[in-house]
């Protein structure tokens, strides 16, 4: 087996240049993924339903009272096709569907939300007395209309993300020759459906780091590992704790026969015998909720917190010369460098920004109101525009600096399993935090408890569990004396 410093090894090649560390194989060109296309033909769905639905409602003025009524239900029905379109998916796992099936799905989004939405509107009595028939003519023809646009967009947008080769899930495929060509062979023959066969090779420190790579470049979904045999364990192990810090699912296959790959009728992950070691952590609509509530909540604190932010970097600016604002490199998501703003709460000359000296209590580089605002943790307001960027997260571990230490080693390095917390996006507060783990991190038992508590978040994570943290840093859960 590896050790922890092997596993560690591209993290320590971070630490080389401190003020603009450059993560190897980071820096990748912008590509177009099947996510995106899917977010912005969703984004075009929705337009045109409400827009016909407008557009038609011009034809039939007599079954609305008013152009404010019709606009809303046209809002309205657009929100419901999304929604329904997302309900009628089969199935929780990422797979790809057939073009047909995708297109139709959507159709039938707005043939169920087109109606239901007028059928609302008229139990209200939103409409004129006697205008029932009038309705009916807006809704019927706003079906004929909406829903082929929809099947149709659906439709060009598989089409365009099969030729980009991101139609589906991006899996890479690591075993034995003899063990994975029965998968790399489903993969290839359901690829014009939307597979994408991201790699097939054997496990090796390379292949590891390739894949690592493409992980944090948002290009690989899922990992399958067909190991069988003397030594598989050892291997498994080895490619978990390599990609314990991306966000990919990695599965095990327990044995796929030839016999077995013929048999499957259509492309679904779901239809291979396949054992999840881990899933995507914070994927799916939950994810997308999260980050809405992050632009919504981080958007509307720094609104009402302005005045107040500006008298706090003048306070600072007073006090002692220097910005009133700290920049440090810290890790983020699948342990890439990310640049996190603080107030500065130490005079600017005597400042450590790689982070290898360890902030102590009643710590002399630290100013009276350096003081304050560390225990009432005023000084990690700024990191809001880090959520905004999309770096952060309101909720989530905490990000440390990459040189933060633990003794006389490095914290990725004194902790076992410390990548994992790497996994998500770091927060502005965390569970760890609001149950007491703050401050100076001093001993090796320190450290092992920040990282049970974060893995422990990781494992639990739900919107409710977000909103309760959220509270509880609203509420003084986030302060402390011995942050100073």
């Amino acid at each position: 087996m590896r050790t922890g410093q092997a596993y560690n090894a591209d993290l320590l090649r971070l630490l080389a240049e401190p003020s603009r560390p450059v993560r190897q194989g980071a820096g990748h060109a912008f590509r177009a993924s099947s996510h995106a296309i899917r977010v912005c033909v969703a984004l075009v769905d929705a337009l045109q339903v409400a827009a016909l639905g407008l557009l038609i409602w011009a034809l039939f003025p007599q079954s609305m009272e008013n152009g404010w009524s019709a606009a809303g239900l046209a809002v309205l029905a657009a929100v419901l096709a999304g929604v329904t379109r997302r309900a009628l998916r089969v199935g929780t796992a990422p797979q790809p569907d057939a073009v047909a099936a995708v297109a139709l799905r959507a159709a039938l989004a707005v043939v169920i939300a087109v109606p239901t939405v007028l059928f609302c509107a008229w139990i209200a009595r939103l409409p004129d007395a006697g205008v029932g028939q009038s309705m009916l003519g807006w809704g019927l023809f706003w079906i004929l209309g909406a829903a082929p646009v929809a099947f149709g967009l659906r439709h060009l947008a598989n089409h365009m993300a099969i030729r980009l080769g991101r139609a589906g899930p991006a899996v890479a495929i690591l075993g034995d020759p003899a063990e994975r060509q029965p998968l790399v062979d489903v993969v290839q023959r359901f690829g014009a459906s939307g597979w994408h066969l991201a790699a097939s090779a054997e496990e090796s420190p390379e292949t590891l780091e390739r894949l690592a790579g493409l992980a944090e470049a948002g290009e690989l979904d899922t990992v399958i590992l067909a190991c069988r045999g003397e030594g598989a364990l050892e291997r498994i192990e080895a490619v978990c704790a390599r990609l314990a810090d991306q966000p990919v699912r990695i599965c095990l296959s327990p044995g796929f026969t030839p016999a077995m790959a013929g048999a499957l009728t259509g492309p679904s992950l779901a239809a291979l015998p396949l054992y999840d070691l881990r899933g995507r952590p914070q994927s799916g609509w939950p994810a997308t909720a999260k980050r809405s509530m992050d632009i919504l909540l981080a958007g509307g604190a720094l609104l009402v917190l302005s005045p107040f932010l500006a008298l706090v970097a003048l306070a600072i600016r007073l006090e002692s010369p220097g910005s009133p604002f700290f920049a440090q490199w810290r890790f983020g998501q699948g342990s890439r460098p990310i640049k996190v703003w603080k107030f500065r709460s130490m005079y600017a000359d005597r400042g450590d920004r790689t982070g290898a000296a360890r902030t102590l209590a009643r710590d002399p580089r630290v100013t009276p109101i350096g003081r304050f605002i560390r225990r009432t943790s005023i000084d990690e307001l700024p990191q809001l525009f880090c959520v905004l960027r999309g770096d952060m997260s309101l909720v989530g571990p905490r990000p440390h600096p990459l040189h933060m230490r633990v003794g006389d080693a490095y914290y990725f390095d004194a902790v076992e399993g410390y990548r994992v917390r790497h996994a998500i996006k770091p927060g502005l507060t965390g569970w760890a935090q609001i149950n007491g783990s703050r401050g100076e991190v001093d001993t090796l038992a320190k450290a092992r408890r920040r990282l049970e508590l974060d893995r422990w978040y990781l494992d639990n994570w739900s919107l409710s569990l977000d909103l309760w943290i959220i509270l509880r840093t609203a509420l003084g859960g986030f302060s402390t004396r011995g942050a100073d």
